[in-house]
């Protein structure tokens, strides 16, 4: 150990946590894993006819053909002034991810009506029956993802104080209904956006709030019911296909009349099969979460590894990250783990951090895990700070953030912002680090989010500056 100070406190790690997480992962399924997703024609089929259910089942692909997957990619939206559309909620300078969100249902509808099927007689369903949907830090966890279970609204200012905004929603959809009551402020006098649902009908959807003149910002709304979600877009990518469907747009996914037991995950027949959609390898999709820090990717992994035990309990996967835990020969004691993202109270001491760190440089899925960390300056949650540092790109590092707010004024806490990685000398030597910063406060948690960041990451930019 080169440098330490209060190396063996236990400290909340925040989204450092998602190193356990991915890198068991990686371990565990391997990072050239890949996820295929089915689509079945259960029933009679005459001609072109489908006289039954046509099936897509959830396999927890995170990407479903987004954010570049079908080109084998998995893109994010991290810059030096933008942040990926999953923080659309808390972030005013989210970004929406340049794909096509639907590029993978609209190949499986194409798929299923070159098999000869140009009309359903019957429902379409999602089962969704790989997992029992985890609760999330940010919401459900399912198996389905179709555009991150996201609905990403663009805000547009007016042309001058007072007039209306408009409210742009991707991806389109008869899923939801979206009203703008957001007015054209003033550059200096916008404020947030708030997105409301009607609380007797969740799918009419009211964006509130002010917004500059002529400026433009994402906002979201998370889906409550993503397989609900995930059919309604199935069925419009079918009809874009020319697939004629008797069973309505929107209406509730229910997976009660499938075969099989309820709650379990079932096999179909081969000779079902009218399409299928590949993901690219695992190791895309841990680089993604480990670039944006995407707590509900995160989870979903712990679920991939739950289902990878054979269990539909998505807190079974903890096991294999415990096991990993004990292959590093880490003191488990001072290892506690909850979930896949890092929430509160997660916890682990520096000690353990780096050791952890230094192991997995030594495992065969080793260089996976460590060409996925953002670097300072120049990708993922680093992207944010270190621009013109003399350590720009010689620090890569998970970082993470967990924050309280004060609700008299309104103030932003850091309970922590840590770093868990690896920096390179300026002689060559790489050495592992891990830093935690706690009792930060900040005006507001926007200010939190980049100042707690640059705080810590400074002091990092300082030992690689100072290290020889």
């Amino acid at each position: 150990m080169l440098l330490a100070n209060r190396p063996d406190e236990l400290v909340f790690t925040g989204s450092t946590a998602k190193e356990f997480t991915i890198g068991s992962a990686y371990a565990t399924l391997g990072p050239d894993r890949v996820i295929t997703t089915p689509v079945y024609a259960l029933g009679k089929r005459t001609r072109d006819r489908l006289a039954g259910t046509l099936v897509l089942v959830a396999s927890g692909d995170l990407a479903l053909g987004g954010r570049g997957a079908m080109q084998g990619r998995v893109d994010q939206a991290f810059t030096a002034t933008t942040i990926d559309h999953v923080y659309g909620d808390i972030a005013p300078t989210a970004a929406l991810v340049k794909d096509d969100p639907l590029a993978g249902l609209d190949s499986l509808a194409q798929q299923v009506a070159s098999s000869g099927i140009k009309r359903i007689d019957g429902d379409v369903v999602i089962d969704t029956r790989l997992w029992q949907t985890f609760d999330g830090q940010e919401g459900p966890v399912p198996p389905i993802f179709v555009n991150d279970n996201i609905l990403d609204l663009t805000v547009t200012g007016g042309s001058s104080p007072g007039r209306p905004a408009t409210v742009r929603m991707r991806p389109q959809t008869a899923a939801f209904t979206v009203r703008s009551a957001v007015k054209t402020a003033p550059a200096d006098a916008a404020g947030e956006l708030v997105v409301t649902p009607d609380p007797r009908h969740p799918e009419r959807l009211t964006v509130s709030g002010t917004i500059g003149v002529g400026a433009s910002q994402v906002t979201i709304h998370r889906i409550p019911d993503a397989a609900t979600w995930a059919r309604s877009l199935f069925i419009e990518a079918l009809r874009r296909a020319g697939v004629t469907v008797s069973a309505p747009t929107v209406a509730r996914n229910s997976t009660s009349g499938l075969p099989g037991r309820p709650g379990q995950p079932t096999r179909y027949p081969d000779d079902r099969k009218v399409a299928t959609l590949t993901s690219p390898p695992l190791e895309r999709f841990g680089t993604m979460i480990l670039l944006t820090s995407y707590d509900t990717g995160a989870n979903a992994v712990l679920c991939l590894l739950a289902a990878g035990r054979g269990s539909t309990d998505c807190t079974d996967g903890l096991k294999s990250i415990r096991e990993q835990v004990d292959a590093a020969e880490l003191d488990s004691d001072n290892v506690l783990l909850f979930d896949g993202q890092g929430a509160d109270p997660a916890s682990t001491t520096p000690t353990q951090m780096a050791a952890w760190m230094t192991w997995v440089r030594t495992q065969p899925w080793g260089d996976a895990l460590v060409a996925g960390q953002p670097v300072l300056g120049e990708s993922g949650t680093m992207a944010l700070s270190g621009h013109d540092s003399p350590a720009r790109g010689k620090i890569a590092a998970k970082t993470g953030t967990s924050l309280a707010v004060d609700p008299a004024t309104g103030r932003a806490y850091a309970k922590v912002q840590s770093l868990a990685g690896y920096l390179t000398t300026n002689s060559g030597r790489t050495l592992v680090l891990a830093l935690s910063m706690s009792g930060g406060t900040y005006p507001d948690v926007p200010t939190a989010l980049t100042g707690a960041g640059d705080d810590v990451n400074a002091v990092a930019a300082a030992f690689q500056q100072a290290i020889p």
